[in-house]
């Protein structure tokens, strides 16, 4: 399941949600602006996993991707088609700005970056969004929409058992083979006297894939993570409580 809001995708063309938008001159939407753009369009063929794909719109229309300042794009709904074989839909949800490719969450879910940390041990924020998010794996650049940099650090939130689970993946940075590096992430229950019950733990090493970190929250006022070593929990999502 994904949900991709429009603040974290700006630029990006979401009239594909409803309707297959594709002109010479692109219509994109940023922070609820309608900005005319010029675009390349034509010639461009899309193959996935070796097949000439042919992506159509909502109503079976082909479209065609487009080049626009660099970076080519194609609508999601033509795209989600091309990659499940029209086994997921694509919507688009007006109250909230998202987009929900297959199932809609049940929960709201909020960006881990946009939690205001009550102390921390870093010199900076400590989760970086951005550029600053960006790690490396080997060769690869991997740019997440959220990071916690973490080396023996800690960070606290308060959380006022608002929120149900937290989701995101954790790796270990490398830039060498045979690399050694290890990482731990912890997350602690804290309560208001300062005791600390460890609720989660995620240990990983160069080399390995990503993990899939789930914590459950529910009861959780108050979140303490330490970060030891050099893992990297990215995009980050915390998953409200239902009222």
């Amino acid at each position: 399941m994904f949900k991709w809001n429009l603040e974290k995708f700006k630029g990006f063309l979401v009239g594909a949600c409803t309707v297959g938008l594709l002109f010479s001159v692109g219509t994109a939407y940023a922070d609820g602006k309608l900005t005319t753009i010029k675009v390349v369009q034509g010639g461009i063929k899309l193959f996935v996993d070796g097949k000439l794909i042919k992506p159509t719109d909502s109503e079976g229309k082909v479209v065609e991707p487009f080049i626009y300042d660099g970076t080519t794009y194609l609508p999601l709904r033509a795209l989600s088609n091309a990659l499940t074989n029209y086994e997921k839909s694509v919507s688009w949800d007006a109250k909230t700005s998202s987009i929900y490719v297959g199932q809609a969450p049940v929960k709201a879910q909020t960006d881990f970056s946009e939690i205001t940390p009550y102390a921390h041990s870093y010199t900076t924020l400590p989760v970086q969004t951005g550029e600053r998010a960006a790690f490396k794996i080997l060769d690869k650049t991997i740019t997440p929409f959220n990071s916690l940099i973490g080396h023996r650090e800690f960070v606290t939130f308060m959380l006022h058992s608002k929120y149900s689970s937290l989701d995101g993946q954790y790796i270990v940075p490398y830039t060498q083979l045979g690399s050694t590096d290890k990482g731990t992430i912890v997350f602690y229950n804290v309560d208001k006297k300062g005791y600390e019950t460890e609720i989660a733990r995620f240990d990983a090493e160069a080399g390995d894939e990503a993990i899939k970190v789930h914590v459950d929250l529910r009861g959780v006022e108050i979140l303490k993570i330490s970060s030891l070593w050099d893992g990297r929990l990215y995009n980050t999502t915390l998953a409200g409580i239902n009222e």
